[in-house]
């Protein structure tokens, strides 16, 4: 092997010294360089981007190491283990990439040191002609945050800067032409040709070749959708105008059915114009008819008024005797009221007396205590104060009886009063039961209806459903547009042989949701069930119509597969209902079928993945697909399941109708004892009404015959006041005399009040009774009077008899002027809402002379023709017009689509004019350069492009061939060995090198799957390539290297050692320009002997 120089030369002396970096702090990598710049080496410049230094501190396995670098070829050589990746890893951080492109730690702090917090970058990258200075990129990496601070040239700076400037020196680290580490080399073998083609033109095409490519890429992408877009506008046209073909026998006919209701609308406005003239003759010839039966009646009015004058006298009498008979009958409510209240007054005085009465007595039984030694004289002050006590009694007997009739009065009409409550009570419990009845009624009767039995449902499966649902009927109006209940109750199953499958789509949720048409109505059904009424239910929104909802493939083609229809097929419902279980539950892409499908069935719809969800026979299939696991990752999920509990006609439960019944018959019980208990109060009302009727006739009479005795006030025996007075003058010291003279006094003052009362109360009663006196002379009078009115009536009942008629008649005059005034006026409304300046002449012409029966006639004879013509499509010709619309916006669009597509057509030949032939040269350039490559080891290579007709699937095809007699084939994974794959991807990256817009490339240990024979010839073909001169800086990193290859000036070996026998403090002993310089003098020896 030629001699080897280290990778950092110090200041040489002439035994070639070199001095030593080592990592600090124990044992570990020891990196040798040479900073001496030989004659040979400054003939070779660095390219703008090469690496010039590398400088790492606690990276990896370094505690701390320099990297001065060639410009052309750079072979790092070590063991494994001693850090030759962690210079790649140093390239690839420092210059601002992620640890993903290494494929190695997925973290930054895992590059720092064991042991230490930080770790430090420094990449010295070689300047541009115009720049002053290297750029010199620093990179801080912290363990514990993860964290990475940039510099550029000692300045702060940001990741984006740091991208930048690579993308100004065309430094493509993640590209694997130009950075193949260690563990990406498979990677590179697995790249696809497509692939290829992108990393070969980033890593060796100019930059305009890369935007040409991205222009040619957005291009055709755009082509392809224009171009399907136009299909798809093609194939809709074509659609559209075979329905209009197949709509055109219904559009002539439903044509010829307008212009026949065009013609009948005429004839009905002709008729209305007729009837109108026709209501105003009739109107002015009622008038004419009720003017002269007014002046009929007028003359005979004036005939026979003098026969009529003296009834008309005495009904006048009548009628003011009536009048007296009204204001008598007030004089006696008016009397009636007066001795109500005169009443008051004796109730006042009879407890004014009670209460003084109360009050004597309590003196006397205080005089009774205070009294004992007087015990003698207790019985005579007890005869003599019965006896002064009965006498003003049999005085005032007639009061004291009113007294008692007025109390007992009272006490019955509190008793009366009493009851009402209670009666009122009883109705209201009575009226409570009743509204139950009538809701249970109503209940029962529901029960027997299709509605009744799904609301019945509802309530037993979800009551806050149901209750949601009661209160969206009462208050549907409050809302923006129509909100409908749960499906279970809005929606049915055509085919009841569906209803099961239909089912299996769906879940529990999805029958008891509330569905609404805008966001307002949305949140405002949400916040009342929810959050007023307390309610646990779902409220959905679907935002898109159900046409918007598209099959994946038409109905007809589905019995290929087996099925009968699609889901939403046999689901009836609101429109909006329908279109929020699509949008859920995607019915309209689901597909059923009654049968059980076929295994070869099943293959085509798994093949054909545009069915995903089906149900046949008493199955739910659910096929569901990993992409990202490649085309043949799918996977089916087979459920069976039971019979639907919706949308079935069942009979109502028996045991619930018999729970109704009992319940009406509980409250109709409880209703009999309430009526019961009624009566029994209201018979109770009724005898206290007679009681209290009777009392009040008892104390009329008490209070007349009280009036009839004598005044016997005066009349107490003057000795039984003195022997009493003589008595209290007798009781030593006594209080009372004073309270009790005062107490009596009040009693007599309250006695004579009364009296007084009752004398006025009984002067209301005489004037009741002159009251009603008048009012039965007047009620005779008015008797008599009406009875003469009736007999003059009678005499003169034949000349009433023909008033009457002639009124008649003029009664009926003015009410067929009122039929035919009203008659005119609407038929004028109606003639009015058509007729304008426009018409009004051809109208009233067409009009003229002709009545209304044979404008009825005109219009029966087109009835007639109307109904001969029948449409198989009432809607044809809505749907024709509809079609021809769309068809002219779509061919507007089809033309506007095929303008853009000759646009990018055009964009794209002349970019591709200029593109495809550099790619060609490019290619071609890179084949020569492969093809020679293999040659030199005695086999064959070709690099092509492969041209496919989509732009996408463009790629580098790459061929070789190892062996005698074997015809080139495609390299691939499976083709050719390890040591195969590995030779022809250094011979591709040497090819590129000529080419390559990067500063450097990277290649790390592909020797390692290669045998001696390749691995030499591969290593003197990248000598030969990368040690030209004005080529880009080339590394290649290897733990080994065989004896004798070719060794070029141009070319810098760095050697890496570790171990715990390096020696630290001397490079003397480790100096490996002193082993090549041992080396040569051993050869040169060997050659003289």
């Amino acid at each position: 092997m030629a001699p080897t120089t280290s990778l950092k030369r110090a200041a040489p002396d002439d035994a070639g010294d070199y001095s030593f970096l080592r990592r600090r702090g124990g044992d570990g990598p020891r990196a040798y360089h040479d900073d001496d710049t030989t004659a040979n080496e400054s003939a070779s410049t660095f390219q703008p981007g090469a690496i010039v230094r590398v400088k790492l501190r606690n990276f990896v396995t370094y505690s701390e190491a320099q990297f001065s670098l060639g410009p052309n070829l750079n072979m790092v050589i070590g063991p494994n283990g001693t850090g030759k990746s962690s210079l790649v890893c140093a390239i690839c951080l420092g210059l601002g990439y992620p640890p993903n492109v290494l494929g190695r730690a997925s973290t930054f702090g895992d590059f720092v040191k064991h042991g230490n917090d930080e770790a430090e970058l420094e990449v010295e990258l070689q300047r541009k002609p115009e720049d002053a200075e290297n750029y010199v990129i620093g990179l801080v990496i912290r363990r514990e945050d993860n964290s990475r601070k940039f510099t550029i040239n000692g300045s702060r700076s940001t990741l984006k800067d740091v991208q930048k400037l690579m993308r100004s020196l065309r430094i493509q680290i993640d590209n694997l032409c130009q950075f193949l580490p260690q563990d990406k080399v498979a990677e590179f073998a697995g790249l696809t040709p497509v692939e290829l083609l992108e990393k070969t033109l980033h890593a060796a095409a100019p930059q305009d070749m890369i935007v040409w490519q991205q222009e040619l890429k957005q291009g055709f992408k755009e082509q392809k959708e224009v171009q399907s877009i136009t299909d798809k506008t093609r194939e809709d046209v074509k659609r559209m105008e075979d329905k209009q073909r197949l709509l055109q026998a219904d559009v002539d006919k439903l044509r010829e059915r307008k212009a026949i209701q065009e013609a009948l609308i005429k004839l009905k406005q002709l008729r209305l114009i007729a009837q109108y003239q026709e209501a105003r003759e009739h109107f002015n010839e009622a008038r004419m008819r009720k003017k002269e039966s007014q002046r009929a009646y007028k003359r005979l009015e004036r005939s026979v008024a003098p026969a009529l004058e003296a009834v008309n006298r005495k009904q006048d009498y009548s009628r003011k005797v009536r009048g007296i008979v009204t204001l008598r009958r007030r004089e006696l409510e008016q009397a009636v009221a007066e001795a109500d209240k005169a009443l008051g007054p004796v109730e006042s005085a009879s407890g004014r007396m009670t209460q003084i009465e109360n009050a004597i007595r309590t003196e006397e039984d205080n005089f009774k205590d205070k009294r004992k030694r007087m015990g003698a004289l207790r019985k005579e002050i007890t005869d003599l104060k019965a006896k002064y006590a009965q006498k003003p009694k049999e005085f005032k007997a007639g009061e004291w009886n009113l007294q008692i009739l007025d109390h007992q009065k009272r006490e019955k009409q509190q008793k009366a009063l009493d009851l009402v409550p209670e009666r009122d009570a009883i109705k209201t419990e009575g009226y409570g039961l009743r509204q139950q009845k009538m809701a249970l009624v109503q209940e029962l009767e529901a029960l027997d209806s299709q509605e009744g039995q799904l609301l019945n449902q509802l309530k037993n499966m979800n009551p806050d459903a149901a209750a949601g649902w009661a209160w969206l009927k009462d208050n549907q109006g409050g809302f923006e547009k129509e909100v409908f209940g749960p499906p279970m109750l809005t929606c049915s199953v055509k085919d009841k042989r569906y209803k099961d499958l239909v089912q299996s789509m769906l879940q529990g949720s999805d029958f008891f949701c509330f569905t609404t048409q805008t966001r307002a109505d949305h949140k405002k059904l949400s916040d009342q069930l929810y959050g007023t009424l307390g309610l646990s239910v779902t409220v959905r929104t679907c935002f898109s119509s159900l046409d918007s909802f598209k099959p994946p493939m038409p109905k007809e083609q589905l019995s290929r597969y087996g099925f009968d229809g699609y889901v939403l097929d046999f689901l009836d419902g609101p429109a909006p209902v329908l279109a929020m279980l699509c949008a859920e539950k995607r019915l309209h892409q689901s597909a059923l079928s009654l049968n059980e499908i076929s295994d070869d069935q099943f293959e085509q719809i798994q093949k054909d993945e545009l069915i995903n969800y089906f149900s046949a026979g008493r199955k739910f299939y659910r096929i569901m697909r990993r992409r990202e696991y490649g085309p043949g990752a799918v996977s089916t999920r087979v459920t069976g399941f039971s019979e639907g509990r919706f949308w079935t006609d069942q009979p109502v439960d028996g045991s619930e109708k018999l729970e109704i019944r009992r319940k009406i018959e509980e409250i109709d019980g409880k209703t009999d004892e309430l009526l019961t208990k009624l009566k029994e109060v209201a018979e109770k009302h009724k005898t206290l009404t007679a009681e209290i009727k009777e009392l009040e006739e008892k104390k009329v009479s008490e209070f007349t015959q009280w009036n009839g005795l004598p005044d016997k006030i005066g009349m107490t025996d003057p000795w039984q006041w003195t022997r009493l007075w003589c008595i209290n003058r007798a009781a030593p010291r006594c209080q009372r005399k004073a309270r009790r003279v005062d107490l009596m006094r009040q009693l007599d003052d309250a006695t004579v009040d009364m009296s007084k009362a009752v004398i006025k109360h009984f002067e209301t009663l005489g004037a009741i009774r002159k009251t009603r006196q008048k009012l039965l002379e007047a009620q005779v009078w008015e008797l008599e009077a009406e009875s003469d009115v009736k007999c003059l009536k009678d005499k003169n009942a034949e000349i009433t008899a023909r008033l009457e008629d002639e009124k008649a008649k003029v009664e009926q005059a003015k009410k067929d002027v009122e039929e035919f005034r009203q008659t005119a006026g609407e038929a004028q409304d109606k003639v009015s809402e058509f007729l304008n300046d426009e018409n009004r002449v051809a109208l009233l012409a067409a009009a003229q002379d002709r009545t209304v029966a044979e404008f009825e006639g005109s219009i029966t004879a087109e009835q007639a023709k109307l109904e001969m013509i029948e449409a198989g499509n009432p809607q044809a010709l809505e749907e024709y017009e509809l079609y021809a619309q769309k068809i002219e916006q779509i061919r507007h669009a089809a033309e506007n689509q095929e303008t853009r597509l000759a646009q990018l057509n055009a964009g794209i030949e002349e970019i591709q004019s200029q593109w495809e032939p550099r790619l060609d040269e490019l290619v071609g350039q890179i084949n020569d350069a492969f093809s020679y490559n293999f040659e030199q080891i005695s086999c064959a290579g070709e690099v092509g492009v492969h041209k496919d007709a989509d732009f996408d699937k463009w790629a580098i095809d790459i061929k070789v061939r190892f062996r005698q007699g074997e015809t080139l084939q495609r390299l691939d994974q499976h083709r050719q060995s390890g040591g195969e794959r590995a030779v022809s991807t250094i011979f591709y990256l040497m090819a590129l090198q000529a080419l390559a817009q990067a500063p450097f490339r990277v290649v790390d240990e592909i020797n390692q799957g290669m045998d001696p024979r390749n691995e030499r010839m591969v290593h003197e073909r990248m000598v030969e390539v990368a040690c030209r001169e004005h080529t880009s800086q080339y590394f290649l990193i290897t733990p080994k290297l065989l004896s004798g290859l070719r060794y070029d000036p141009r070319m810098m070996v760095h050697v890496i050692v570790s171990g715990e026998r390096v020696d630290e403090t001397s490079t003397t002993k480790m100096n490996f320009g002193k082993f090549a310089q041992i080396q040569k003098r051993l050869k040169a020896q060997a050659g003289r002997l």
